[in-house]
């Protein structure tokens, strides 16, 4: 586990603006709502619409489903305007620690980013998810899958659903687990599932999936459990991969 560690973070060409309904809605689906982009230091966002990108992104499910779920576009930025450019990357790096705070240095190792590498704040932003629990929005890169090497610190979806029905030992800390296609899965064909020891307790964000089934196919991933926190009745998992050089 001395190696875990981020050193070799990839500018993201995109991120996807992530929204995720209430607990009382019982529909953990992660909407895919919109972009954001950084072109010649400009971050733009870019909400999707109901429109067929929507549906590419979001598969199964509507718009109008997600609307009487609450959604109302991302504070400050009307969904009656497609395309915002003004204020953008300081009103997502609020949902980060100010790097002038004093304990910034304490918040990269959280995110397993070793001292001393350079990010910038879309790149920073792409690693943290910039999730928080009190309006569901996140920011998710769907990673590049032509990089020779990188790490990345991710959460395993699920993992709370699969904990609570396990039936052998579940993983701790400095644990090796695999990252596997899951073609047989009835509910999503091209899902890609987290497994220890034979048994899944995850799957990979739907956003990210296509890159990780690159890399599992070409057998470019290790990964092993980094951290384990969160309440007893919704745990949460975290793994650290690692992305080698292709064979």
């Amino acid at each position: 586990m001395n190696d875990s560690w981020i050193t070799e973070a990839t500018e993201p060409d995109h991120l996807i603006l992530a929204w995720q309904a209430p607990d009382e809605c019982k529909d953990r689906t992660r909407f895919a709502v919109g972009m954001l982009t950084c072109r010649e230091g400009e971050v733009r966002l870019r909400y999707f619409g109901d429109g067929d990108e929507f549906q590419r992104l979001n598969p199964g499910k509507t718009y109008s489903q997600m609307v009487d779920y609450g959604y109302a576009g991302y504070p400050g930025f009307s969904t009656d305007t497609a395309m915002h450019s003004s204020g953008v990357i300081e009103a997502f790096m609020r949902r980060l620690p100010p790097r002038t705070r004093s304990d910034f240095a304490a918040y990269e190792q959280h995110l397993r980013v070793r001292s001393g590498t350079e990010l910038s704040d879309f790149a920073l932003l792409g690693l943290s998810e910039a999730y928080l629990p009190s309006d569901g929005f996140s920011v998710v890169d769907p990673l590049d899958p032509n990089v020779d090497r990188r790490q990345l610190l991710i959460e395993v979806a699920g993992y709370r659903y699969y904990a609570a029905k396990a039936t052998r030992s579940l993983p701790t800390v400095g644990d090796k687990v695999e990252i596997v296609a899951e073609d047989d899965n009835k509910f999503d064909p091209r899902a890609v599932a987290v497994v220890f020891k034979g048994d899944k307790i995850g799957n990979i964000n739907r956003l990210q999936v296509e890159t990780f089934r690159t890399w599992a196919a070409q057998g470019r991933l290790e990964a092993n459990v980094t951290r384990l926190n969160g309440r007893a009745a919704r745990p949460r998992l975290f793994v650290f991969v690692r992305v080698s050089l292709p064979v």
